[in-house]
Parts: structure tokens; sequence; C-alpha cells
């Protein structure tokens, strides 16, 4: 899998039949949009198992753990010798195999909406569109101060409401899905986890965005 593509969304290229039409963004139902930000601006921690699918079939599998605001980590099991890590100000994707870590601001990255301190997906030009099926919410949305960076779209059950997965879709139009399986919510972290570490010097020294 690429490298880019695994740090911007955490999958390579999404193997997927064309997503229906979305709703008008102007349609949407700003209940929805409210139940779906408070839900998120509730989240203080969640980590679990994750399922990843690429556009060749293959698929990965891994833990995850989330500490809002800004912190989020993937581990992939084998055979994949990557670690993708947000640290409150980077998004960095080490790779063992190649002793190399690369870095982006995580406010360059389409899962910022989803990890910044106040989510307000209701915030001028945020909302792309709002998909509605049975027990299904469906919101796409972008960052308005760099909207030319992808998209997240994420997936809620409605019923009651909770992040089931996202899809991200980067810069260049690739898409990439993570799917959540037994996840928990508001369990203690050690922050340790969300440390970059450096592998390009082979130092063993971290660098770490700003800790709250």
């Amino acid at each position: 899998m690429k490298r880019r593509t695994l740090l911007l969304g955490a999958a390579a290229t999404l193997a997927t039949a064309p997503l229906a039409a979305p709703a008008i963004a102007q349609g949407y139902d700003p209940n929805i949009v409210r139940a779906l930000n408070q839900y998120l601006n509730g989240i203080t921690t969640m980590q679990g198992d994750f399922v990843q699918q690429s556009a060749d079939g293959r698929v990965a599998e891994g833990l995850f753990y989330l500490r809002r605001p800004g912190r989020l980590r993937f581990e992939y099991f084998d055979p994949f010798p990557t670690t993708v890590i947000a640290d409150g100000t980077w998004a960095g994707i080490m790779n063992r195999d190649l002793n190399k870590t690369d870095r982006i601001p995580l406010s360059r990255t389409p899962l910022y909406l989803l990890l910044r301190e106040n989510v307000d997906l209701g915030a001028e030009g945020a909302i792309q569109s709002v998909e509605r099926a049975p027990g299904v919410v469906r919101a796409k949305a972008i960052d308005p101060s760099n909207p030319n960076d992808g998209s997240i779209t994420m997936i809620f059950g409605s019923n009651p409401v909770e992040l089931q997965k996202w899809i991200i879709t980067d810069a260049q139009g690739r898409s990439s899905v993570i799917t959540l399986r037994n996840v928990r919510s508001g369990l203690a972290i050690d922050p340790r986890k969300f440390i970059i570490q450096d592998l390009n010097e082979n130092s063993g020294f971290a660098t770490q965005g700003n800790d709250r």
C-alpha cells in the first residue's frame, strides 16, 4: 500500500461500486446534524479493532485508539509494517521495514474534521451531503478552511447514534474505508500511544504535538 494513502486514510483505494447520488446539501435536516455534532463532541476516547479494504481486494486489520481532540493511532497487523498516528499537530506514518517516518500537518487531512476540538458539521461549507436509510445516517463533509484537501464520509448507526465507519477521499480523489469493530468508549489510553517516533534517523527519539 502507498504510504501517502495510508497516511491520509489509513487505507488504499476502496473497491466498491459507485455510491448512490448524495442528498442535496441544502436539504439536510439540521436536527440530524446537531445530533451528530453532539455525539462526536461527546467522545473522549475510543478503542477497538478495524478492518480496511483496498481497491486491489486486499484486506488489512489492526487495532485503533482515538482520543479527542487530535489523537488517533492505527496499528496494522502483519504483514503490514505500518503504524499511523495523529499526535494533535501532525499526522505521521511509521514504516518499520523501511525505517522511515513521514509527516504532514494534521489540519491538512480530512480526519481533522473528526478530531478537532469542537466538531461543527454545520459550519459554513462543511456539510456536502447527508443521506438517510433505515438505521443509518451517512454524512459527507469537508474542512471549509481547506476544501481541496479531501473529504470524510462518516457512517453512523442512528439508534443509538454510533460511529461505525468512515470513508476518506484524499486530494487526488482516492477513497479509502475503515470499519470499526468491538468499540469501547471512555477508557483511559496511555498517552505514549500517540507519539510519532522518528525512524528516519533510527535515533530512538520521538516527536509529539502539544499534549492535553
